[in-house]
């Protein structure tokens, strides 16, 4: 009822937006959940106002599943103007050919180019993913927040070392206890670095090859991992799993980083939260400004993503929602700095040659040894409806719980052996009346 009620006033909103706004007026951006900066929408219409002179509304509408909504793009039923996907969907946008470039002559007014400060590990990975495609990624797509995917576990009930495999998700241990993010392209990606661990050690593969063919053999193999993990999992969501790590009640959550980060900062002193990524290895991903085929403001929309850019904007950003900003700017560098921290962090592959050694949140700011056991999200092109029939099929699977059907068991055995005790007790006091 909660989100109906969401649901409706944002349509109402939009209405209004729309009748007092011409279309060139209206900047449509379309990104997940709590995903953004207090003020900054605010910020970004402000801004806009001062640099071009003109009156820009931003009508800004929220997902937890882009892919629906870049179906309904491709189909004509919506147009966005700025879309936030993962790189996964933005590799399959370039082979629809559904996507304008960004337009950076707003440089010729004086304004500075924000999107050359993005690190230059996003960019190779999004340049490598064009080149896959035949095209320059960066006159596309930018890099906007990006992590990766481990297990937070609170310590009242799992210690770290129980978790140091994926292995866990398979043991009868934690039945009904694992919180799951409803990604499947996610959990496809940790569960084939656990099948194929050994082979990765060796040398006979790597995870991103295993990432970027999905052969039957490798599909049917992910399938029966999590048909054996099925037990396990306790609920599938997108936004809520880090509230209910927060509140302490819960065991562990299969979760990205940031949200893992949120939750931390949020149980405080109350909860002992961890995040961990298993010893097998995940995947980073990361999310990235485009403009669809279908926008109606490219120019705004490129204003859009230069001021999502400016370091000021990105740490606003990285302070809302947990999650590290494609931003790596000496002042991205300083404000996420803290010496009170005593562990250091080679964060060379993201900030540059002199970043080795950085006292820095390891949650939001992996170390190189923990990507260089990540693989990347790539698109599953035709295998996707496959993929994602399995999700549904193993999302639906009821589990039996055995500790409630125990639970209840016991409680029907003390009533009988009580009915039975009452009964004696009766016929006892019977014959004893009779005597």
């Amino acid at each position: 009822m909660k989100r109906l009620a969401t649901i409706l006033i944002a349509i109402f909103c939009v209405l209004g937006i729309q009748a007092q706004y011409h279309r060139h007026q209206i900047l449509k951006v379309y990104n997940w959940d709590e995903y953004i900066g207090k003020g900054v929408i605010e910020k970004f219409e402000k801004w806009y106002k001062e640099v071009t002179g003109n009156t820009i509304k931003v009508e800004y509408v929220t997902y937890d599943y882009p892919e629906k909504y870049f179906e309904q793009m491709l189909k004509g039923e919506i147009d966005a103007d700025v879309f936030c996907p993962p790189e996964y969907l933005v590799e399959r946008m370039m082979k629809h050919d559904f996507l304008n470039p960004i337009d950076t002559s707003f440089v010729k007014e004086g304004i500075p180019n924000w999107t050359k400060g993005t690190s230059p590990f996003i960019d190779s990975l999004l340049q490598h993913i064009g080149e896959t495609q035949g095209v320059n990624a960066l006159d596309y797509t930018v890099g906007y927040l990006w992590g990766n995917t481990g297990v937070l576990i609170n310590t009242k009930y799992v210690k770290p070392e129980e978790v140091f495999s994926w292995g866990f998700l398979l043991n009868p241990k934690y039945r009904g206890k694992v919180i799951m993010k409803d990604s499947f392209s996610d959990l496809y990606n940790i569960l084939i670095n656990y099948a194929f661990y050994e082979e990765v050690k060796m040398g006979a593969t790597n995870r991103n090859l295993l990432a970027t063919y999905l052969t039957n053999r490798n599909i049917a193999i992910v399938e029966d991992l999590l048909e054996r993990a099925r037990p396990q999992m306790k609920s599938f969501d997108v936004d809520d799993d880090k509230r209910l790590m927060a509140n302490g009640s819960n065991w562990m959550s299969v979760t990205w980083n940031g949200d893992a980060k949120w939750a931390i900062d949020e149980a405080g002193d109350k909860v002992d939260l961890q995040y961990i990524v298993p010893k097998e290895g995940s995947e980073c991903w990361m999310d990235c400004w485009t403009i669809p085929a279908c926008s109606k403001n490219i120019e705004a929309a490129s204003y859009w993503i230069n001021f999502m850019c400016r370091p000021d904007i990105a740490l606003l950003c990285m302070e809302e929602t947990g999650y590290s900003s494609a931003i790596a700017t000496p002042e991205i560098l300083k404000a996420v700095t803290n010496d009170s921290i005593k562990e250091t962090i080679d964060l060379s592959y993201f900030f540059g040659p002199t970043a080795t050694a950085v006292h820095v949140d390891s949650v939001m700011y992996p170390d190189k040894s923990t990507i260089d056991r990540c693989s990347y999200l790539r698109d599953s092109g035709d295998r996707q409806e496959v993929l994602r029939e399995i999700w549904e099929k193993i999302k639906e699977t009821r589990v039996t719980n055995y500790w409630h059907l125990a639970i209840i068991g016991c409680v029907v055995l003390a009533i009988i052996i009580t009915c039975i005790i009452i009964l004696h007790r009766l016929n006892k006091k019977k014959t004893t009346t009779k005597g």
